[in-house]
């Protein structure tokens, strides 16, 4: 609605200007009745901008006595043909109008004034209700519009608009600079994240202006920040819009300074979105503990739209918690279909009492990046789980630093050994500083010599104490294994301890005709002089020799 409507007197608009502010343009100005209390009712001048509402006396020098951003609407009630009544945060007014066409117009002004900002929403979903009698007026306000809609909303989905209403929302300025970052850089690289350490250089209360847009805008998907801590303030903003927004998809808040309470309150504010699209959580290197992540796994199981990619790495989780946000997981029948990356890392799980969490992995899954890591949990226990489960599309798992369990002179468990020789696409596989025994090495090796569906492998085998091992006869292990396995591109050996005994193991790898990166540093800081000789030569031999596959 471009043109201006009003029926208040020349003598009282400039009164109404002026008390308003001479910056401001009113679009719609109607004199009012305001209901008191029963039956009695006093004039006032109700003056609508692009968005806000301002409700004036009308004596002159009139001054403003209420106001309200649309923003903050919480519903609309007409149920008198005449009667205008609207709730919003902080208060409410019920006026009496001269017309039921009037009442038409001003809320057809305030639903035209929030599809401009909001562009690809419909006015209701920003109006949260509608009511009017009889309810065909609501029929034809809609119908109206829908015809308005379709404009270019500009950069990002017209966050610079939206951004302009939301500091005038929250009485907090509205920086340039920001704008400016959006229509410039963010355009420019067509991202749909929204950085927060973009921003860090502003004052928190600036963080949160910025963070309300995402309430509504359609554009951003993605909300991320990593080390910098989030006030109070700022973190409330993430959760109102975590509760309101069906557009966000995924949360990166890594070393951010939460708590428990945050876990808490965030999994509060999805029960109350059914219309969530969140499906990718990143709450790393938060101390959440057992409590917090208990919340939102109660809240996972009820996500009608499963979950994507779940990142708890360094979140001072126990078993108790792992095992407990595994039965969450279980108990969504969809996610074992969307959940396709998850991050333990870092917690410590020590010991078999994750039965739970292995219970999860042995079901039919979709994962294809699993990171244990830092956990100290049983790298064959694990394998095991991921065997009954599927193997069908994990491509990445990181066990560092886990442990293998393997009494002295007993085999491998036959399903350590089946899992890496039945994987489907695994093409990373990082055990780095676990002691593996001699037999785990074996299997290890065979199973994946023997895989014929895997290519281009990525094995870490780093700081795993092969140099032990070797003396314990895992040296004719590695040798006898190495030369044969055709599906290994890069391989880390690299802080073993090896020392002398490289000789021999550089003549095998060299015979490898499919490794073409090699890291084999580390090896050599207690090597005896006499002893470098033949393993720098050997070195030599296998880089130039012109059949291997090594640069």
């Amino acid at each position: 609605m471009s043109e201006e409507i009003s029926d208040v007197p020349k003598e009282l608009l400039e009164s109404v200007n002026d008390a308003v502010g001479r910056k401001i343009k009113l679009v719609v100005k109607k004199k009012v009745k305001l209901e008191i209390k029963g039956d009695k009712v006093e004039n006032r001048v109700l003056a609508l901008a692009s968005h806000r509402a301002y409700l004036l006396s009308a004596r002159i020098p009139t001054k403003v006595e209420q106001t309200f951003n649309y923003l903050e609407i919480q519903g609309i009630t007409c149920s008198k043909p005449t009667q205008f009544a609207v709730e919003y945060e902080r208060g409410q007014i019920s006026l009496k109008m001269a017309s039921t066409d009037e009442v038409n117009e001003v809320v057809a002004h305030i639903g035209s004034c929030l599809q401009r900002i909001w562009p690809g929403l419909p006015p209701l979903k920003v109006m949260k209700r509608l009511s009017m009698e009889p309810p065909e007026r609501i029929s034809t306000l809609q119908a109206l519009w829908e015809s308005q809609s379709g404009s270019e909303p500009g950069p990002c989905g017209g966050f610079s608009q939206q951004y302009r209403c939301v500091c005038d929302w929250l009485s907090l300025p509205y920086r340039e600079e920001v704008q400016w970052d959006v229509d410039t850089i963010y355009l420019t690289q067509d991202t749909r994240e929204l950085n927060l350490q973009d921003f860090s250089h502003l004052e928190n209360r600036d963080l949160v202006a910025i963070i309300a847009v995402l309430e509504y805008n359609q554009w951003f998907t993605k909300l991320s920040t990593k080390d910098y801590k989030l006030s109070a303030d700022v973190c409330e903003q993430i959760l109102r819009v975590v509760a309101r927004s069906s557009r966000l998809e995924e949360l990166i808040l890594d070393n951010a300074g939460l708590k428990t309470d945050f876990a808490q309150k965030l999994a509060n504010a999805l029960a109350h979105n059914a219309s969530s699209g969140l499906h990718t959580i990143n709450l790393a290197n938060n101390p959440l503990e057992d409590r917090g992540i208990a919340s939102l796994g109660a809240q996972f199981a009820k996500l009608r739209k499963g979950l994507k990619h779940l990142n708890f790495s360094k979140t001072s989780l126990s078993p108790k918690g792992v095992n407990s946000l595994a039965q969450s997981l279980s108990a969504n029948q969809s996610i074992p279909n969307t959940l396709t990356h998850l991050d333990l890392s870092g917690n410590v799980l020590r010991g078999d009492d994750l039965t739970s969490f292995y219970n999860f992995l042995g079901q039919p899954n979709s994962l294809h990046t699993l990171d244990l890591s830092n956990t100290d949990c049983s790298l064959d226990l694990v394998c095991a789980a991921l065997l009954r489960g599927s193997v069908q599309h994990l491509t990445v798992l990181n066990v560092s630093k886990s442990i293998f369990a393997l009494r002295k002179g007993k085999d491998a468990p036959p399903a350590f050994k089946h899992f890496f020789s039945s994987a489907m696409v695994l093409n990373t596989i990082n055990i780095s500083g676990t002691k593996l025994p001699p037999e785990a090495l074996k299997a290890l090796l065979l199973g994946l010599a023997s895989n014929p569906n895997v290519k281009d492998v990525s094995l870490d085998l780093s700081c795993c104490e092969l140099g032990h091992c070797l003396r314990s006869g895992g040296s004719q292990i590695l040798e006898g294994c190495i030369a044969e396995i055709p599906n290994i591109s890069c391989l880390d050996i690299s802080d073993n301890g090896l020392d002398s005994d490289m000789a021999t193991l550089l003549v095998w790898l060299a015979k490898n005709r499919s490794i073409r990166h090699l890291s084999l540093g580390k090896n050599f800081n207690n090597i005896k002089s006499k002893n470098l000789a033949p393993v720098l030569d050997n070195l030599v031999h296998m880089i130039q020799d012109e059949e291997s596959s090594q640069p």
